[in-house]
């Protein structure tokens, strides 16, 4: 049972039965575990790395990398897995409970967004597109009904008036879509990994600092240019960040070919 955070503990998913033996996913999922409580944070992370490689996804997998990372000093990429954990699963409570921890103990920078966008965020981007183009479809089918057919002529303005809404529907939808997709989608937001990243004023060695970034900051990135990224920053801030010093919240590498992990896990606490 979950007692709670304390400024020295961070929460590992684990599981509740012996080990297995074997290269199998819970064979290594379970070994890796074991280096975590034996405090070998290196080993841990290399093995749910693996897994993660091996194209396994789950909120638990990454959740206990990001733990594992932090434990090893990477605050940056901890952050990062534990952002992936929540958008596979939203409600995971060990990952909440650890993203405040890491939140009040590094003060990283990150977006406030309102209930509207998270609801824009959950709507999987086809929805728009689809949404968007049936509406057009009835739109243009009711004004050229009210002309065609006596039976739609005697409502005729009726119709059309209904043809026009939903057209400027359709044009709502295409808008909220592009709002979606350019703004609050998980893979327009990047997160910072090292510890000594900057946004400058230009993509050049030199310029002048717009602020620095500590590691788990949240950015939204706006244009890749070779070894510079343009990125909006909390705060209405814009600057050039070098682009090894962040990686996307999503999607995944294109190496990883999704494939779900399904292990019963359990909650449990350990010291740092």
């Amino acid at each position: 049972m979950i007692r709670g955070l304390c400024c020295a503990m961070l929460l590992l998913t684990s599981t509740s039965w012996s080990v297995p033996k074997g290269n199998d996913k819970d064979s290594i999922f379970q070994w890796a575990n074991e280096n975590f409580e034996q405090g070998d944070f290196e080993k841990a992370s290399s093995s749910y790395r693996s897994l993660i490689d091996s194209g396994h996804i789950s909120p638990d997998l990454f959740y206990n990398l990001g733990t594992s990372l932090y434990r090893e000093g990477k605050a940056g990429e901890a952050m990062l897995w534990l952002r992936r954990a929540q958008l596979l699963d939203g409600n995971l409570p060990e990952a909440k409970q650890n993203t405040e921890f890491l939140r009040t103990r590094i003060a990283f920078l990150e977006f406030a967004d309102d209930g509207f966008q998270l609801f824009l965020r959950g709507i999987p981007p086809g929805v728009f597109l689809w949404g968007g183009s049936l509406l057009v479809w009835l739109g243009l089918v009711s004004i050229a009904l009210s002309f065609s057919l006596q039976r739609f002529r005697d409502n005729q303005t009726w119709w059309i008036a209904l043809g026009i809404a939903f057209l400027m529907l359709s044009f709502v939808m295409h808008r909220l879509g592009q709002f979606r997709d350019s703004r609050v989608a998980p893979e327009n937001f990047a997160t910072v990994i090292v510890t000594d990243a900057v946004a400058s004023t230009a993509p050049t060695p030199g310029s002048s600092t717009v602020i620095e970034l500590p590691p788990g900051s949240e950015v939204r990135v706006l244009q890749v240019n070779g070894p510079w990224t343009y990125v909006d920053i909390p705060g209405n801030l814009r600057g050039w960040v070098r682009s090894e010093s962040v990686e996307a919240n999503w999607p995944l590498p294109e190496k990883t070919t999704p494939r779900n992990l399904d292990i019963p896990t359990e909650p449990v606490e350990i010291a740092e």
